[in-house]
């Protein structure tokens, strides 16, 4: 008997690698147990620890609000930029765009169309977002309660086939609200590159790997308990608890930290025109279009989403310099419009084109892509009309004329979306 054991210790031991095939066979038996009882699922998204990015920032302040905004402003910086500058001419005072997150002019406008006092139209436009983006974001928090009524949605075809985005996982945006979907029903239009499929592969594999930061904070929450117990009679400077809640998040999620204070627009400044015609060649490199149907296909679903919650979606097509549009490669317009105006006929949305020259001239640019303040104010005053005009935006608002009628019925356009 001694002998057989000592025979099975030699074999044991004349395994190569025996330390490793033992650390590799209890590394997968932790993922597989880890797999089944899913501690992640015990963790709220906004527990983890995140970088101060915009998406982080929007994502508290619509979560503050006391109930859902009426309207919620979507887009890229091109949306985004503009919102901001306007507010600060508008109320004649400096606005810090990292802490004010609604569109107070909109807000006005759509007051003075007969919208309720109390109208709340929130900013939820990110700088340099895909359609998957606006998706994620949407899919994310846009649901119940906390559903808007109405999404407006400023498009443009760079927001479709970006040349510096490889996959709709390739954003901070993405890695940001990737968090908050349990659902994972897209998962098939994240593996649109080998290297997003590789990803993939391996995130679904290595649970530990894949929900790390949701795993650190369910197993740190028993040991914080019992250091915040044990600190709890000490005093805490207001500075310090203001900036612990603020900017203490561990700087994590994201790919770039933003913090008040950072971006401060002040009331009607000149902003010099800058051209950015590089940038756009590059993001203009190819045709993309194996990325095109992938981010037409996260419009359907957001589209989908929002039709699911009861959220009337107006696009509307932003406008763009000549320069810019001629930067676009062949045929590309066109196809994104061909997809805008087949999906509006059909209903899913109203479009607002107001990409004309006819009606935005160099002037109101600062760059060839984004409106100034000037350009801004002409767009959303566009806008509020077109929302104003719209009957099932105007049913969803509770919009009333002056005298109490509900205006006439909209567009042959705005019509078809309903």
């Amino acid at each position: 008997m001694p002998e057989q054991r000592q025979n099975s210790k030699a074999w044991l031991s004349a395994i190569p690698g025996r330390p490793i095939v033992c650390a590799l066979i209890l590394f997968a038996g932790i993922n597989i147990a880890l797999s089944a009882i899913k501690p992640n699922l015990q963790v709220k998204p906004t527990e983890l620890p995140v970088r101060l990015s915009w998406e982080w920032w929007r994502t508290k302040s619509y979560l503050s609000e006391p109930k859902a905004p009426d309207v919620v402003v979507m887009g890229s910086s091109l949306m985004m930029i503009p919102t901001s500058l306007i507010d600060a001419d508008f109320l004649n005072k400096n606005i810090d765009a990292v802490k004010h997150p609604h569109s107070v002019f909109l807000e006005r406008k759509l007051q003075d169309a007969g919208a309720p006092k109390g109208i709340s139209c929130f900013n939820f436009a990110l700088p340099g977002a895909m359609i998957s983006d606006q998706y994620f974001t949407a899919h994310s928090l846009f649901s119940g309660e906390r559903a808007p009524k109405v999404i407006l949605l400023g498009l443009t075809l760079r927001d479709f086939i970006d040349s510096g985005v490889d996959s709709a996982t390739s954003t901070p945006t993405y890695q940001f609200f990737r968090h908050f979907d349990k659902t994972n029903d897209v998962k098939h239009l994240l593996t649109v590159t080998p290297q997003a499929a590789a990803e993939a592969f391996y995130n679904n594999i290595n649970y530990l790997s894949d929900k790390r930061l949701e795993l650190q904070t369910y197993f740190s929450k028993p040991i914080n308990k019992v250091g915040n117990d044990a600190l709890a009679g000490l005093p805490v400077s207001k500075f310090n608890a203001k900036d612990t809640e603020e900017k203490g998040d561990g700087n994590i999620l994201g790919n770039a930290a933003v913090t008040e204070g950072n971006f401060i627009l002040p009331p009607h400044k000149v902003i010099p025109w800058k051209d950015n015609t590089r940038e756009y060649k590059k993001r203009f490199a190819s045709a993309n279009e194996k990325l095109f149907q992938n981010q037409v296909a996260f419009l359907d679903k957001l589209l989908a989403d929002a039709k699911a919650n009861g959220v009337k979606v107006v696009v509307a097509n932003m406008p763009l310099t000549e320069k810019n549009m001629s930067l676009m490669p062949k045929g590309m317009y066109q196809k994104y419009m061909d997809e805008m105006n087949a999906r509006a006929q059909r209903g899913d949305f109203s479009l607002i084109d107001l990409n004309s020259q006819w009606v935005f001239h160099d002037a109101d640019f600062q760059d060839t892509a984004h409106l100034n303040a000037t350009g801004g104010a002409k767009f959303m005053d566009l806008v509020a009309i077109s929302l104003s005009k719209n009957e099932p935006v105007r049913r969803a608002l509770a919009m009333y004329s002056q005298a109490g009628a509900r205006t006439q019925t909209a567009s042959s356009t705005e019509q078809a979306a309903f």
